[in-house]
């Protein structure tokens, strides 16, 4: 039973899959064959790589740092505590971000009008470098910005173009008064206007604040370099370089200078408060002195000794404190008057150094900070917004909102001022009616000596404070420096030149990758007998090569003899002694010789064997079966009016069908007549007797049989043979062919039924031993060795060594 067969079970697994193993060989074939494909897709990419760098503008990044710190020697000194206390290095990043000081630095920047060069594809602005400038002496209209505007010079004239329209005739240096702008147009250099002549491709562009802003601010990364060391990163990119380095110049100094004058404003505004307060108190003491000094003359007293002491430091305690609850009183009333009116005016600055010191400067500061805060934001909005923005409308409304909670707070804090002012007044009633048993004029001169000591002391305080407070100011040295100021950048930072190529350049590999292993994947011919014994796992006995015949073949297919000591040559003299092998009986061997399809070389293979046997002077007749497409005839160039199929039927005997060839112990019966039923003359008895009638005069009788994968004529004749050879042709037949031996030996129980590849390119031996393994036969000797003569190499196979 064909099931006992112990390779029966593995045959069954073979039918559907085949090994998954890499085939390097294969693999390296395919990309030499493939290589003009993988150079022209890389030459490809990196013409793209080269177009996509040569039309992509590069930008630039300038970078600058700054250290950011204070040495506050005159506050360590007297114990003064900065009114605007900004230790953290965000709040200067912050600020540094901020659109308002962005708008400030631009103020120093030449920007307000753009100079531009129209290239092919790009433009490039030219910025300080223009040839030509323009003066705008009055814009009157807002339509005009943004909109390139043409300008062509002719002479010592120029004309403009603009939405369309242009104007023209207009002199160098003129003043130029149109509708909505006037202007005029000044040259740098004189010997610039020859440069300028019938230049075309210039124009210059009126930039809006708020785009200019918005454009530096989005270009411009500030970062934190180093937090203890308290310094930051300014990073402008630009596509114009000197652009790029004096906006990271003029930022840097914008912020220190900046930084300094909100600082000496507070100053400022602290000693305003410091001398008004002074001339004030400065009149109370005046006018207390006299009144002291008039009492004392007219009462003559000198001395209160007679008055205990105790009483007196209560009395003054409770004075001095009274005062103190006035000047707080009066402090909140001054914060309260100035947040009533336009915040927006006075600044939120100047509110946060009145309340420095008192007791309320806590509960007041976090409010004023928060107002301060809403302020700020609403300035910078104001910069891209209008004010009838929906935007700036919640900031008013949050503004309102945080003043009423100010004002209700300072409302609440003077209550409660008032309420302790009258409880101490209480006291000091109560303390005074003690004395009212002392001497009246004692009494009345303790009380007027009392009222000049505290009026002295709060004077000479204010007096202390602002001489601390300038000392401050003086003593206050900002240490905001730049350590590393802008430079010109060297390089661009994109596109990335190298990056750019490297990057188009391994896409370009990577789809040539792609391409050889898509054809390595969908690659189904047979290559080698390497691949033959893989797909059967070595079940299929394999013969031997037939070389690739690198000239064209001849109509007579027969060359063996053409070159007897060629390569072959040779590869027919193998297969004759393999084929000892498969039979080594006594008497006559039947050779048959099969194919899965036409066009296998199996006619050609069959010619050739049956020629070199005949060398070895072994009478040989070659029978064509393949009757329903005869080519024996062809190959010996003969007519095919009779042959098998006549012989079969019983018309032609069996001498008279055999015809002599050229060569020696070499004849052949062609096909004869295509038959109505070949299949059935095939296993007709006749053929059994034909064939023994040769056996009896011929040493071997090779049979050129109907392809077995297309018609089962040729099954019964193989099963006979004592040498059936099945032919693949490398690169032609598709590997699932494989299957059709397998089933025949496995199936059909034909276990001596071994391939020929045919066509193999022998030049794969150098790139996998799998193409030559065991069946080169010596063709490693070289060229000039055998006599063949190879065909004139081209070009392609000359560079390629093909």
């Amino acid at each position: 039973m064909i099931q006992d067969n112990p390779n029966y079970e593995e045959y069954r697994e073979r039918l559907n899959t085949f090994s998954q193993e890499f085939d390097l060989g294969l693999f390296i074939y395919l990309l030499k064959k493939t290589v003009v494909w993988v150079i022209g897709v890389i030459a490809l990419f990196f013409v793209a790589a080269k177009i996509y760098l040569y039309y992509t503008p590069q930008i630039y990044e300038a970078t600058a740092t700054l250290q950011v710190q204070e040495d506050d020697a005159a506050n360590r000194v007297l114990d003064v505590r900065p009114m605007l206390d900004e230790k953290s290095i965000d709040a200067k990043v912050e600020l540094i971000r901020s659109q308002l000081l962005i708008g400030q630095c631009l103020d120093n920047v030449p920007l307000e009008v753009s100079y531009f060069t129209q290239g092919e594809i790009l433009s490039s602005e030219r910025y300080v470098l223009s040839p030509y400038r323009v003066e705008i002496i009055e814009k009157r209209s807002q339509s005009i910005e943004g909109n390139p505007i043409q300008i062509r010079f002719s002479g010592n004239t120029y004309s403009i173009t603009v939405k369309g329209q242009t104007f023209d005739r207009f002199k160098v240096g003129e003043v130029v008064d149109l509708e909505w702008l006037a202007f005029k147009v000044v040259v740098v250099k004189p010997e610039n206007l020859e440069e300028l002549q019938g230049e075309d491709q210039l124009y210059f562009v009126i930039n809006n604040e708020r785009d200019l802003i918005r454009r530096f601010s989005n270009g411009m990364n500030v970062r934190i370099l180093n937090n203890t060391a308290r310094t930051i990163q300014i990073a402008y990119r630009d596509q114009n370089i000197l652009i790029a380095r004096d906006f990271v110049d003029a930022i840097s100094r914008e912020f220190i200078r900046h930084d300094l004058e909100r600082r000496q404003r507070s100053d400022e505004k602290i000693l305003n408060f410091i001398d008004t307060q002074i001339d004030t108190v400065f009149d109370r003491l005046k006018s207390s002195e006299v009144i002291l000094n008039n009492y004392k003359q007219k009462n003559k007293i000198t001395d209160l000794s007679k008055i205990s002491n105790i009483y007196l430091d209560r009395l003054n305690e409770i004075e001095k404190r009274l005062v103190e609850l006035d000047i707080e009183k009066r402090l909140l009333n001054e914060v309260e008057e100035l947040t009533k009116e336009n915040i927006e005016e006075i600044g939120v600055y100047n509110l946060v150094p009145l309340t420095a010191g008192s007791r309320y400067e806590t509960s007041l500061n976090r409010l004023l900070n928060n107002l301060q805060t809403l302020t700020l934001r609403k300035e910078e909005a104001l910069y891209s917004l209008t004010p009838d923005n929906n935007l700036i409308e919640g900031l008013n409304y949050q503004i309102g909102i945080q003043k009423e909670l100010i004002l209700k707070t300072i409302s609440s804090l003077r209550d409660k001022v008032t309420l302790e002012q009258n409880d101490l007044q209480d006291k000091l009633n109560e303390i005074e009616t003690v004395y009212l048993g002392l001497p009246s004029k004692e009494l009345e001169f303790a009380r007027l000596k009392r009222l000049f000591n505290i009026n002295e002391k709060y004077y000479t305080m204010l007096l202390e404070k602002r001489i601390e407070y300038q000392i401050s100011r003086e003593g206050f040295v900002p240490k905001n420096e730049i350590l590393e100021e802008a430079r010109l950048p060297e390089f661009p930072i994109s596109p990335k030149r190298n990056m750019i190529m490297l990057s188009f350049l391994m896409v370009g590999i990577l789809i040539g990758f792609v391409i050889i292993s898509v054809r390595y994947l969908m690659h189904n011919k047979i290559s080698s007998l390497h691949e033959i014994n893989r797909i059967s796992n070595s079940t299929i006995s394999t013969l031997g090569i037939v070389p690739k015949y690198r000239e064209d073949i001849p109509l007579s297919m027969l060359l063996v003899d053409k070159h007897p000591k060629g390569f072959f040559a040779e590869a027919f003299r193998n297969l004759r002694t393999n084929m000892q092998f498969l039979s080594n009986t006594e008497g006559a061997k039947l050779v048959t010789v099969t194919s899965t399809i036409s066009g296998e070389g199996k006619t050609m293979i069959a010619i050739n064997l049956a020629g070199i046997i005949s060398f070895s002077n072994k009478k040989v007749i070659l029978l064509d079966l393949d009757m329903r497409k005869p080519k024996i005839n062809k190959g010996f160039e003969v007519d095919n009016i009779c042959g098998m199929s006549t012989v079969l039927i019983g018309k032609t005997p069996l001498k008279e069908a055999i015809r002599k060839s050229n060569m020696s112990n070499l004849d052949f019966i062609t096909a004869g007549p295509v038959p109505p039923n070949p299949s059935e003359l095939i296993i007709s008895d006749m053929m059994d007797q034909v064939i023994e009638e040769l056996k009896k005069n011929y040493d071997y009788i090779i049979i050129d049989t109907p392809p077995a994968g297309l018609v089962t004529d040729s099954v019964a004749l193989i099963r006979k043979a004592d040498c059936p050879l099945y032919i693949f042709r490398a690169d032609y037949s598709h590997k699932n062919f494989v299957q059709n031996v397998d089933r025949l030996i496995n199936e059909s129980n034909m276990r001596n039924l071994s391939v020929v590849l045919n066509g193999v390119d022998l030049q794969r031996n150098r790139y996998n031993y799998n193409y030559g393994y065991g069946y080169n036969y010596g063709y490693g000797y070289g060229d000039g060795y055998y006599e063949d003569v190879s065909p004139k190499k081209s070009w392609w196979q000359r560079v390629f060594k093909r």
